[in-house]
Parts: C-alpha cells; structure tokens; sequence
C-alpha cells in the first residue's frame, strides 16, 4: 500500500480520522452509515475522507464496513446459537434475504451452511511439493508455465517473524479484501519459497495468512489475530507476473480489512491448490 507524500502531522490526523470511523462502524453496526455520516465523524469532507479511507485500508469505507458486518456475523454464528435471523438484525442488516444473498456471495456458503462447517474436523496440509520437470521458467522471476494445471505458477517468497509455528497460506483475490474462494493458493509450513498454480491471466491481489499450530474451534474461522501479509495488486499476463511476490507476515492492525474466507479451515487447501469447500 502506498501512501501520498504529507507532512507527518497530516498523516497521524488521516490516521487518526479513519481509526474514529472505524471505532464507529464497531460501535454502531446495526445502524446504517453513509459516507456523509462517516465523513462527519472524520471531520472531513465526504470526497477527502473516502480517497483518506482507501489510501490508509486500501479499501473503500463502504466495503470496509459490509466486511466488518461479516465478520461480525460470522463470529456470531460460530460463537452462540443465535438465530440466523436475529444475526441479521444484529450485524446491521433489515432484510434476511439480503444478508444471505450477500453473505453467500462472499463467503461462497449459507449462514446456516457456514456454521456447521466449523463444526468439522480440520485437516493439516503438506507442504507443496517441488517444481515439476515439465516447467518452464518465463524469465522473470515470479511466474513460470504451468503446463499441468493450466495458467502459470506464481512464486515468490514468504517471511514469518522468528518463532512463528504453524501454516502459512498463500492466495490470490479477485478483491482487495481477501473474501470468499481464492483463485488459488498454496500452503507452506514455514517461512521460505512458496508457488501457486494454476494462476489464469488477469490482475489480482495477493495475501498471505499466518496460521498459528493448534488451530480449531472459533480459531478456524476468526482470523482476527492471524499473522498477515500482502493486499497489493498483481497482474498475470503472457506468463508474466508484474508485481512484487515476497510477503512479510505481521500481527494484524485496527486498519486491515477483515479477512472473509469461504470456508472454516484454510487448513483444508490442498498444497498448490484452491480452497476446497
């Protein structure tokens, strides 16, 4: 994420504008908010705050909230025995058509079907195997043919702060809020060199997920505290990558989006390959 060259002082009050909205849609997420309404907790104007909001989250306001409210429902459906239709009133929507129209738009499943998938096991993945024989290097680092799979393999590099134990996920996004399916991702077991396969044509955003071991129960679908990574845009063309693939994971921050993944386990990717419902 880049930022616009400003004084210091200017950047600490963007900062601190979009961490009162944020502290907002926390408090108020059964009421509508617009962005006029938004942008007056800012103390700004309605065209400033937005273009402050998305520089600072990489995200709009609007899509930063919906996410928030999805999160928030997921966390409600893994955590009490709610009904779906009172999670729906909860989180800020009045229709429950529409909330599960949007929550199965992101999220790829039902409400209902999404709480009894947490309710399953979770499976470890192996780590990916090794780059096959029949591979061809593009000459840029990044992305190399994939003649098994179709599309490319993006490769690059992944970074865990020191101690770090578990899983690290690498996906691609057709959003900049990691939601719903990837378009593929693979999964490692510590910090070093990763690849996706079957990367098609087109531009995308890529994220890294640091999984801590002993990883179930609410933890399974709440990755509030997992380590992070990435967010920028990528563009796969020719057999090309253009943007950088080397991830440094990091704790989380009151400025990340949140993370809406399609199903309870990440653990459940099969190595080199997408999320399996």
């Amino acid at each position: 994420m880049s930022y616009p060259v400003v004084r210091d002082s200017t950047l600490r009050s963007h900062y601190k504008s979009v961490e009162r909205v944020i502290a907002a849609m926390h408090s108020q997420m059964d009421q509508p908010l617009t962005l006029r309404q938004m942008a007056k907790i800012g103390f700004a104007s309605p065209y400033h705050f937005n273009r402050t909001f998305r520089q600072v989250t990489g995200v709009p306001p609007s899509q930063f909230l919906y996410a928030l409210r999805l999160h928030a429902a997921k966390q409600l459906l893994v955590q009490t025995q709610k009904k779906v239709i009172d999670i729906c009133y909860e989180v800020g929507y009045n229709s429950v058509g529409t909330f599960t129209r949007r929550f199965v738009d992101v999220l790829g499943v039902s409400p209902a079907r999404f709480r009894r998938l947490v309710q399953a096991p979770m499976r470890r993945a192996a780590a990916p195997s090794s780059l096959s024989p029949r591979t061809k290097v593009t000459g840029r680092l990044g992305a190399i043919a994939d003649h098994d799979l179709g599309g490319v393999r993006v490769t690059g590099y992944v970074t865990a702060p020191p101690g770090f134990q578990g899983l690290i996920a690498v996906g691609v996004f057709t959003t900049p809020i990691p939601q719903g399916v990837p378009v593929a991702c693979a999964v490692i077991s510590q910090s070093g060199p990763y690849e996706i396969r079957g990367v098609p044509e087109g531009e995308f955003h890529l994220f890294a997920l640091g999984l801590a071991d002993q990883v179930d129960g609410v933890a399974k679908v709440d990755h509030e505290k997992s380590l992070r990574a990435g967010g920028w845009a990528i563009r796969v063309s020719g057999g090309i990558i253009d943007g950088s693939t080397t991830l440094d994971l990091r704790p989380p921050s009151s400025f990340d989006p949140p993370i809406l993944l399609a199903i309870p386990s990440i653990g459940d990717a099969q190595p080199g390959g997408s999320l399996m419902v």
